[in-house]
């Protein structure tokens, strides 16, 4: 399976309740002008519908290994680490 094949072949639905959770968060984040937060939120959503949708994919990708998965929340905690980082620094 070709990697064109695999990001072009595949159709998912996200639940309208985490579409509106979504929506919600990130307006009340956008009206307080907290959008270091609003961009946090959306990668944890994002985060999440990669994991939840891909898993099988991961499965099928590397066989029955499960250090896949743990690469994958490694990764995402490492990002997460950097985002917190970032909300100290101060820019000019």
């Amino acid at each position: 399976m070709g990697f064109i094949a695999f990001m072009s072949d595949k159709e998912f639905s996200i639940p309208m309740w985490e579409v509106f959770l979504l929506m919600i968060v990130n307006s009340v984040c956008l009206l307080l002008g907290k959008h270091k937060t609003g961009l946090v939120v959306s990668y944890i959503f994002v985060f999440h519908w990669g994991y939840v949708f891909n898993r099988s994919n991961f499965v099928d990708l590397l066989g029955n290994m499960t250090w896949g998965m743990y690469i994958y929340t490694i990764l995402g905690a490492l990002m997460a680490i950097v985002i917190i980082i970032g909300f100290f620094v101060r820019s000019e």
